[in-house]
């Protein structure tokens, strides 16, 4: 088996495209691959025969916990039997939303968690092994798929991988534990250690897996369907993709000038909203102005009121006064002729 250096050949030459962040739209996501394997679709290796591993990065928070415990660009593998990745197996979560009820599943770029998280990153890998290989590899996956209620996921053994103890047991396994395992008992040795230690980054920088394709997984299929044109279809389809990007450009106009004009109707908004709250307070004052203007008018009134009442008052007990006054000056003479007799006598 020949081995091919990464990076160095021209089967792995990285050609980069034009990255566009993936809220924008489907369209911007559409052309978002990094080639890596000029000659992926086709057969290099006569009489030979393809085993596929495919490493992954979900962004879920167990791929974000893994890269956390030993960061690299990838938390997950898959062993894979086409180039389609039709049939793929791995040990992950066997429920979209339980990520902790994990085993043996058949796995879809197109369905599962896959499915969900259109911004997957994948870098997919291509081993050539001998026909016979191939059989034992295919063998020895159905014999794990004919127990498969049996296995579980080997959650200690992630955590010990990280400081160098391979723990391994009969019916647990990992992801990169479970490929490792399989291309082992078929007679495959990669790294020449226990598959317990084995991790996505050991399958990325070994130099027996050709690089095939790193990008965007959802892009994978259509960026391997290139590859069987004709030279007239991928003319119409440079075409099609100079128009992509001359759409991907225009959209990005747009958006920068429909953000624009979205925040200079926030600022009017905002100038608006300033205007009528100043309104409503200078409203709000005036009434409250007119409000005490009228409580001191009543105040006033009230007292003037009050006044008057008191002056009334006072003329009634000055009348009564002058009145008792006077009965007392009619009665006056009387009382001073008693007096003069009683002296006489």
């Amino acid at each position: 088996m020949k081995n091919r250096k990464k990076g160095k050949t021209a089967s792995q030459a990285m050609v980069v495209q034009e990255h566009v962040p993936a809220q924008i739209t489907e369209l911007l996501q559409s052309d978002q691959a990094e080639r890596v394997d000029e000659n992926a679709g086709q057969e290099d290796h006569p009489g030979m025969k393809n085993i596929y591993i495919l490493l992954s990065r979900t962004g879920t928070v167990p791929s974000k916990v893994i890269r956390f415990l030993k960061p690299m660009p990838y938390a997950h593998a898959s062993i894979a039997f086409d180039e389609n990745l039709t049939e793929m197996y791995s040990f992950a979560r066997k429920r979209v939303h339980y990520p902790f009820y994990c085993g043996l599943i058949d796995e879809d770029i197109d369905k599962g968690i896959f499915g969900r998280k259109k911004t997957t990153r994948c870098l997919v890998l291509r081993l050539p092994v001998t026909e016979e290989e191939y059989g034992k590899v295919h063998q020895t996956v159905e014999h794990f798929k004919a127990d498969r209620r049996k296995y579980g996921y080997n959650y200690l053994g992630v955590f010990a991988a990280r400081v160098h103890i391979s723990i391994e047991r009969k019916y647990n396994y990992f992801c990169t534990q479970f490929v490792d395992k399989v291309l082992q008992m078929s007679g495959i040795n990669l790294f020449g250690k226990k598959s317990g230690l084995v991790t996505p980054e050991d399958y990325r920088t070994s130099d027996k897996l050709e690089h095939i394709y790193e990008g965007l997984l959802v892009n994978y299929r259509n960026w391997l369907s290139s590859f069987s044109l004709s030279p007239e279809e991928k003319t119409l389809r440079r075409s099609e993709k100079k128009e992509m990007r001359e759409q991907r450009k225009l959209l990005r106009i747009q958006q920068k000038v429909q953000q624009k004009l979205h925040k200079e109707q926030q600022k009017e908004l905002r100038d608006q909203q300033k205007s009528i709250q100043k309104e409503l307070r200078d409203q709000q004052l005036d009434q409250q102005m007119e409000l005490i203007e009228q409580q001191r008018d009543e105040q006033h009134s009230l007292i003037r009121e009050q006044r008057r009442e008191l002056r009334e008052k006072q003329k009634e007990i000055d009348r009564k006064q002058m009145e008792r006054l006077q009965e007392r000056e009619q009665m006056h003479p009387a009382v001073e002729k008693n007096d003069d007799s009683a002296a006489a006598l």
